[in-house]
């Protein structure tokens, strides 16, 4: 382990800099001596992403096929200040930028995420696609820092655009196959081409069959598994020559089991404290061997229907962008993720969401560069859920049974534009005004799972038979609405063609909502203010690349999530945070077929003030599941959560012309140091991980036209186990955790 530890250092000190932007051109080895140009539509036109004032990573196919990205937190520790998880309830795997990363991550189905996820355009409003198969995909760009302006909906950590492949005229197709001593298997599938003489197809399958791995000792069975099918066909009219228009419908179904184990020693008596970890963790995750008497599960279907309409009126461009997204998802979970019948949940989430954009951009060659344009979109979300607590209300267990559903209405209005003074100096302004309304009902009752008796001291010693309604509030009605405006002022100076230095403040705005578990009024929007300076740099005749990037927020009224211990999740807002942060991007091309590719980041994060009503850690042992009394704790001087001081990314790579052959091997390096996950109670080990490396390994052998390639890879090689997430279920910490080492094999075919 220490080796690993100084082979990050030094490749960390070796290498201070560092691009998966870059690393989007996986193909450049396969071309000259020069770095290829990278395409980027970040802000909402074609352009070298050199020449964008815009810290991003720009990740191709190629990147998505050597690197085995199958999901979003596959990308965890490739990507500058970037940090997933592993799914811990429900399919969701909450993604993080800077150190924002929301209040999610377990217990509330309502709340909007920081980092906007968009798929051709459609902006996606659950937390739904972090632990979906990636199929047929072009590009990931993942734009760093508030987009208050141009993705506006939400975006106050950042914004990942997620492009499918486009139909083609000439008729191909391709075929990819993989499979590993884990048990994995998948098979992805495409074939595209001209239709009539306007009109081209596309259509892509795909499965996967993720056996899991490990042991429940309850049951002898695999934890960890997962089954995935997609089907996506898209169709694209041209009828002239200024006028496209793209219709792409698919279909997902996905079933999973995620891992979870208990941080803490409740597995013995069904009695502990959360804050003291438990003494054989390490062991647990080295021997893969977990231990759950209840099921574990999800299920979850996706229907979509995207159109995007083009249309060049020779000054001006018009796009619009149409969605609607079906997200419907059943589940269960072993809270307490032990051999003992403390605390399950179950529920059913149904998110049903339309949205249109609409948009007005100058397309001339002219100093002034200009973007108008409106948004909308109504999204229904629909819970049902209940939470059982075995060890509740002295020990005749309770049902709590919600049944709640959120309508939003979100508005908006937006323009950017950018003047160039001359060929070097451009100013840049725009900003987005935001209104968003939300309607929100919830019903709760709560009954006991078993007959007993209560203390004399409690109801009066009631004897209660199993299923008594304990509590039946008044159904919860309210409604809140919520504006912003979002400004963005860059100015950017072109030293040297191959030169660009920038700096630039925008704000950023996610609105307020409802607990999903709550009967309250609703919680507040958080607003965030970002100072960023940067330069983009090639030089040694175009073969290194090299990106920088310094920010500092100002982050208020933050939403964050605190664990209540009878069930549930509870979002407050508390004061500010200070955020600063260092990125180094470099890409490079030693000599012809020899690339390295690196990145590092320093973040700083910091709560300035804010007091929370929580569990204090000087609690003694008590039964899972327990009402406790609450303390108020003060935050400040905590980092944020999800917040690494440091990570690095490292990878080399090289490709050698074998004849009609070509061979290849690449190494990576990843490393993230420790992080907490609970704003509250951070002298404590238990809402927490430590720091972690990996080392992924490639070989491949491919046409040199690249119609066929053959892959060895492994994944983790040295077998590095560690926490990714953990989130409070029943007020106990409960973790998931990353794969251990895995080798496999993977054929593509191309015609």
């Amino acid at each position: 382990m220490n080796r690993i530890k100084n082979l990050a250092i030094f490749c960390s000190t070796l290498c201070p800099m560092a691009s998966t932007l870059a690393y989007a051109q996986t193909g450049e080895l396969r071309t000259g001596d020069s770095l290829d140009e990278i395409i980027t539509t970040a802000q909402r036109r074609v352009e070298n992403q050199q020449s964008v004032p815009i810290a991003l990573t720009v990740l191709d196919d190629n990147f998505i096929l050597d690197n085995e990205i199958q999901t979003l937190e596959d990308l965890n520790g490739s990507i500058p200040n970037f940090y997933a998880t592993r799914s811990v309830s429900y399919g969701a795997a909450p993604l993080s930028i800077r150190g924002i990363g929301g209040a999610n991550g377990g217990g509330n189905f309502y709340n909007d995420e920081p980092v906007g996820v968009y798929i051709d355009g459609v902006y996606v409003a659950r937390l739904s696609v972090s632990t979906s198969d990636l199929a047929d995909i072009e590009s990931i760009q993942v734009l760093r820092g508030p987009q208050g302006t141009l993705y506006g909906r939400n975006s106050t950590a950042g914004a990942i655009l997620i492009t499918t492949k486009e139909s083609q005229i000439q008729h191909e197709g391709s075929l990819r196959l993989s499979a590993t001593d884990l048990g994995d298997f998948s098979v992805q599938g495409a074939m595209t081409g001209a239709l009539s003489d306007h009109i081209t197809g596309r259509l892509a399958l795909a499965y996967s069959d993720r056996e899991g791995f490990g042991t429940n000792t309850v049951d002898d069975t695999t934890p960890g598994g997962s089954q995935s099918f997609t089907a996506r066909g898209r169709v694209s009219f041209e009828p002239q020559d200024n006028l496209q228009v793209h219709i792409i419908a698919e279909h997902q179904n996905r079933e999973s089991n995620p891992v979870l184990i208990a941080v803490t020693d409740v597995g013995l008596t069904g009695t502990a404290s959360p804050f003291i970890q438990r003494s054989d963790l390490n062991e647990i995750l080295q021997s893969n061997r977990f231990a759950t008497n209840d099921d574990n599960y999800s299920h979850s279907t996706t229907n979509s229907l995207t159109v995007n309409g083009s249309y060049d009126l020779g000054a001006l461009n018009i796009t619009t962008i149409s969605g609607y997204r079906d997200w419907s998802l059943n589940g269960k979970q072993d809270s307490d993720s032990t051999a003992l019948q403390l605390f399950t949940n179950s529920g059913d989430i149904k998110s049903e969401q339309f949205s249109q954009e609409i948009r007005v951009a100058s397309n001339l060659d002219a100093p002034l560069k200009w973007t108008i344009g409106a948004y909308y979109l109504h999204e229904t979300t629909a819970v049902n859920f209940d939470i059982q607590n075995f060890q509740g209300l002295f020990g005749l267990g309770t049902d709590a049974a919600f049944s709640g559903q959120q309508d939003t209405d979100a508005y908006a209005v937006f323009a950017d534009a950018t003047y160039a003074f001359d060929d070097r100096l451009s100013l840049t302004m725009g900003g987005r005004y935001s209104y968003e309304h939300k309607d929100f009902t919830n019903d709760l009752i709560i009954s006991t799972l078993t007959d007993g008796t209560l203390p004399l001291t409690f109801m009066g010693g009631a004897t209660l038979p199993a299923g008594s309604i304990f509590s039946n509030p008044p159904q919860f009605q309210d409604n809140e609405s919520f504006s912003d405006f979002s400004p963005r002022i860059v100015l950017d100076f072109q030293l040297n063609p191959n030169t660009l230095f920038y700096s630039s403040y925008s704000q950023g705005f996610k609105s307020g909502g409802f607990n999903s578990f709550g009967l309250a009024s609703a919680f507040e929007s958080e607003n965030i203010e970002s100072y960023e300076a940067g330069f983009k740099t090639e030089f040694a005749e175009n073969r290194l690349r090299l990106n920088a990037s310094a920010f500092a927020y100002d982050y208020s009224n933050l939403q964050i999530r605190l664990p209540v211990p009878t069930g549930g999740v509870d979002i407050q807002n508390i004061g500010t945070a200070k955020i600063h942060g260092l990125e180094l991007e470099t890409h490079a091309k030693l000599m012809r077929g020899l690339m390295l590719s690196a990145n590092i980041s320093w973040l700083d994060t910091e709560i300035k003030n804010g007091l929370i009503s929580a569990v204090s850690s000087s609690v003694g042992p008590f039964p899972i599941g327990a009402p406790l009394p609450i303390t108020t704790e003060d935050t400040a001087g905590n980092p944020l959560t999800r917040s690494p001081n440091f990570s690095g990314y490292f990878n080399i790579r090289y490709e050698k012309p074998m004849g009609h052959l070509k061979a290849g091997m690449s190494a990576t390096l990843k490393h993230q140091s420790g992080v907490h996950f609970l704003e509250t109670n951070q002298n404590s080990p238990t809402f927490s991980n430590e720091a972690w490396e990996e080392i992924d390994i490639r070989a491949s052998l491919a046409a040199r036209n690249d119609n066929w390639e053959l892959a060895l890879f492994g994944k983790n090689i040295f077998n590095n186990r560690h926490i990714t997430a953990v989130t409070a279920l029943g007020g106990f910490p409960n973790a998931s955790v990353n794969e251990p080492v895995k080798w496999g094999v993977e054929a593509l075919i191309k015609y």
